[in-house]
């Protein structure tokens, strides 16, 4: 395998671009319906992480650990209108250190959470811009939108010109960014985090056209499985705030199609805007000198096993996407474990900058020149409840997932007992539906319990 070298006098600029809620339906992770070009053709020029894990299944607690490389439990950010500088004042954020080394650091779009003005000066070199847009009303049909209600409709597919979604304008402002960056005298950091396929699936109507409605089914079982935590189900209130999706009881095979549909549009749409940036990069002569890393803040359900959107603790919420383009890197596929607070530091070294301090991440540069290398044993992730809310949290779930094994623990948090437990073989059982906790050996049990304690040690 040819291996990058980084050459100290050399800065290589960073694209850091971000999706939201994007889970593993790209063509490059084997999903034969995802139409997605301008992703696998990075892909395919880029290292491919098959095993990468997000360390909270929602939007805010993501960006916060990934952007920081630490993990909730140290900066104490788990809902969604909690601001890592009020929990952790102090913390050098991932673009804070580009720019503190000489970087010119921009943001564009969603790159921190898009609510309660969760944005942060001192990551950026000039104030961020489409920072705080709103998904619910991200619609360019009036009749999406209802009346007296604070959502419209879940989907929509729409003909029309110029740049009216938000992503078109992220797309549109970050091009010409790229444009004006190019003539800097400094190496940049420009963070660019697109709306979709988050919900409502909303995207022009030739996105759709590239999907058979027919098509459009789970993954595996839609039932709700057992001998699971009651904890691990939620109300997913995001999707049943939307006009066209019942408040209560189950979604038809009809409204499940139509919104899997617009969720696989929405990510074609995505598609494209990242291939318009890429694009770009090559037209101002900037791709040869610039590592792009494409990443989303969790993963999703569609239907699967009774459950949509995120903010469990199972794989399809945790597992996603990430790719690394590295000028001088040879494509390979990884299979290793890794977690997206181990990004931060990956970029310092890879962008021959003094290491940060106090990370709880560590660097997986080893992995681009030694392909088999075995940079964690496991990933920890962690989810809370009640959800949604700004209640107290009651219970919080920890999850690490092994090369063959996801093991799961609820904790009460005012006494700190434990009060569940799961074990999936989620190698052989994907959709993790079989909770083997009572039936799997003792020796195997006691290792996973041994590895979690040592993670959550860790972590606080």
């Amino acid at each position: 395998m040819q291996v990058h070298e980084t050459q100290a006098n050399k800065k290589f600029n960073v694209l850091f671009i971000g999706a939201d809620d994007l889970r593993m339906n790209i063509g490059t992770y084997g999903d034969k319906l995802a139409v997605t070009p301008n992703i696998d053709a990075l892909a395919a020029q880029g290292v491919v992480f098959t095993k990468a894990y997000v360390q909270f299944a929602s939007c805010n607690a993501s960006r916060a650990s990934m952007l920081t490389g630490m993990y909730p439990n140290s900066i104490n950010v788990f809902r969604l209108n909690t601001h890592f500088r009020n929990t952790a004042p102090d913390v050098v954020t991932l673009p804070q250190h580009f720019k503190n080394n000489g970087y010119h650091t921009e943001s564009i779009g969603k790159v921190y959470h898009n609510y309660a003005n969760i944005t942060d000066d001192k990551s950026w070199s000039v104030p961020a811009r489409l920072a705080q847009e709103s998904h619910f009303t991200d619609y360019v049909l009036t009749s999406s939108i209802k009346a007296d209600n604070k959502k419209g409709l879940a989907t929509e597919s729409a003909e029309y010109e110029g740049d009216l979604y938000v992503d078109d304008q992220i797309t549109a402002e970050a091009i010409k960014t790229i444009k004006r960056l190019k003539t800097k005298n400094k190496p940049f950091f420009l963070g660019v985090g697109f709306m979709k396929p988050h919900s409502p699936y909303t995207a022009p109507k030739k996105y759709w056209d590239l999907y058979q409605r027919a098509q459009m089914n789970a993954l595996g079982l839609t039932d709700k499985t057992d001998k699971v935590a009651e904890f691990n189900w939620f109300n997913f209130k995001e999707i049943r705030g939307f006009t066209d999706v019942p408040d209560k009881g189950p979604v038809s095979k009809t409204t499940a199609q139509r919104l899997r549909h617009g969720y696989y549009a929405a990510t074609s749409y995505l598609d494209d805007n990242v291939g318009r940036l890429i694009k770009s990069l090559k037209d101002n002569d900037l791709y040869d000198n610039t590592i792009i890393v494409f990443w989303s803040d969790h993963g999703y359900h569609l239907g699967e096993n009774g459950h949509w959107t995120k903010a469990t603790v199972r794989e399809l919420d945790t597992r996603v996407p990430l790719i690394f383009r590295i000028p001088g890197q040879e494509p390979f596929v990884s299979n290793s474990i890794t977690e997206y607070i181990d990004i931060y530091p990956t970029l310092v070294e890879l962008a021959s900058l003094p290491a940060a301090d106090n990370l709880d991440g560590r660097s997986f540069t080893k992995l681009f020149t030694e392909a088999n290398y075995k940079h964690r044993v496991a990933a920890l992730s962690q989810t809370a409840r009640p959800w949604p809310s700004n209640k107290p949290i009651k219970h919080m779930a920890y999850t690490i997932r092994s090369e063959e094994y996801r093991y799961t623990r609820w904790i009460n948090t005012k006494s700190e007992k434990i009060i569940a437990e799961e074990l999936y073989h989620t190698e052989v059982d994907p959709l993790e539906r079989h909770n083997i906790i009572k039936s799997i050996n003792e020796e195997t049990l006691l290792e996973l319990r041994k590895l979690m304690d040592v993670k959550l040690k860790r972590s606080h």
